[in-house]
Formats: C-alpha cells, structure tokens, sequence
C-alpha cells in the first residue's frame, strides 16, 4: 500500500441539515429551480436518457439541459457519491433525507450505504444501509468501485449486494481505467497514487497533486485545488498542463466531447477544447 495518510474516522454534521430540510418541507421531484441551488456539489454526469447532465449536491440530484435546471430528487439525500450505469440505472451513497424512513438503517447512523434507482427521484438500498459512506463511485467493467470514507476502505462489488474490502487507504478521489479494469488512480492529501492490481496496492506518483479526477477515451483530467488542470495519456506517469478555473474545484467530469468542472460559488464551466480554455456553462454566483 502506497503512503496516503490514515483516513479520517468521523460523521459529518447533519444536525444544521436537518433543521433546514424541516423548514423546507417536502421536495417537490421534477421541479424548476435557480442555479443557486447547486450548492456543494459533489459529482457530475451524463444523462443517458436526454441531452444534459445530473448533478449530485448536498441536498439531491438535479438536472441541467440547456438554460433549465430540475430537481430530481424527491428526499433532500447529501448524495456524496453518484454514478451513472446507463439508461435508467443510477447509484448513489452518502446522507439521506432524515424524514425518510425507508432509507435508514435503526440504531445505525444515517449512511446511505449503496442506494439505486430508475429515475434518479426514488431509491432503495442495496447494500451496507447505516454502515457506508461511499463518497466515490464508478460503474465499469460490470463492476461498482466505491472509497467508503466512513472506514477508509476502497471497495469492489460485482453484484452490488457483496463487497470485497481491497485496501485501506485514504482518497479523496478516484477514477478507473476505462480499458484496464485493475488500473485506478486516486488522489489524497498526499498526493495522487496509482493501483494496478484493482486498489489493492498503491504507487504514489510524481504528479500535480490534483483533488479530482476522471477518465475517458482522450485521457485521465485532473484538477488542483487552486484549480489548475492537466492531463495525462499514460495513466498518470507524466501530465500536460491545461487551462485554469477561478476557484475551487468541487468535481470533474470529463466526456468525449466536453470537459466539465464544477467550482464552489461560479457555478459549472465548461471546456469544449480539450481544457485548454473554459466558459461558464451554468453561473450560481447571481
């Protein structure tokens, strides 16, 4: 195992959430809403259903086509982790709605574990309810890759019931391969490492320290935390400097067509060239 520190072992606080969901009363699924809703947002995907793309936040999934905004979600779930499958197919961990009862485990401490659903408004558990935090997940090679920051575990699961424990390490982010399923890169507050052997054992590489990361077809994007972005063509052993984003990076999402990268307080930009140049696609900053 490479030289990422220990992980941290505490909840969030979900005392100030909750007291704000009850003054917000029931989520209303499917409604229009303004872009300052998408505060604190944690992931970033395509739609394969329709033009556009989800975005999971601290309070639900809305979704973003054109100049129009809906939220998803009937609960207001902290959905940390989010994955698109496919069509109809979406995975998801983190916080739920505390006023949805379905969605948590008595006695245990309110994790999503692994949730799924067919619309993205609904969910049901699927695995480790009240015990998982999984603040990364990806889809691929029919399998579920997911970093429980609850227990600082990285984990895979072929049928998304039982989950084999591959390491203990401490990530902030990660992304797979979309050739080689036993590659992965991930980043943490030591730096960004690599596994060849599917998150058992870690390599820290000499590399931006990027705090999110994506792969596709062009290449595995990474993005600072100042928000200066790079690529890399050879799973993470050199890097070409890219273009920058003002602010913080809150999540990357790289496409064949399109780079996205969300940043807290501007909202999500877009770069149709490689990442060389970004506008923004959808402002929160009024």
């Amino acid at each position: 195992m490479g030289s990422l520190p220990s992980p941290p072992r505490h909840l969030p606080v979900l005392a100030a959430l909750a007291l704000a969901l009850t003054a917000c009363g029931n989520g209303d699924a499917a409604s229009t809403v303004s872009a300052a809703e998408l505060v604190h947002v944690h992931g970033l995907a395509e739609n394969p259903d329709a033009d556009g793309i989800y975005v999971a936040t601290h309070t639900g999934l809305f979704q973003v086509q054109g100049d129009d905004i809906t939220r998803v979600t009937e609960g207001y779930h902290d959905l940390m982790g989010f994955t698109v499958v496919g069509p109809g197919d979406y995975l998801a961990s983190g916080h739920p709605d505390l006023r949805v009862d379905e969605l948590q485990a008595p006695g245990k401490p309110p994790l999503l574990g692994l949730v799924a659903s067919d619309d993205g408004a609904e969910w049901e558990p699927l695995s480790l309810l009240g015990e998982t935090d999984f603040h990364t997940l990806e889809a691929k090679h029919e399998r579920v890759y997911g970093y429980d920051a609850t227990n600082g575990r990285f984990l895979i699961s072929e049928d998304r019931t039982d989950w084999e424990t591959m390491s203990e390490v401490a990530l902030i982010d990660f992304s797979v391969s979309p050739d080689d399923p036993e590659l992965i890169v991930g980043s943490g507050q030591g730096g960004i490492a690599r596994s060849e052997d599917a998150g058992t054992t870690w390599t820290p590489l000499d590399a931006p320290a990027a705090v999110f990361l994506d792969w596709s077809a062009d290449g595995l994007f990474g993005v600072t935390a100042d928000g200066r972005v790079a690529v890399s063509t050879d799973a993470g052993d050199t890097w070409a400097q890219l273009g920058t984003v003002e602010g913080q990076p809150e999540a990357i999402l790289a496409t064949p067509d399109r780079l996205l990268v969300a940043v807290a307080d501007r909202g999500i930009l877009e770069s149709t060239d490689g990442g060389e140049t970004f506008d923004v696609l959808i402002a929160t900053d009024g």
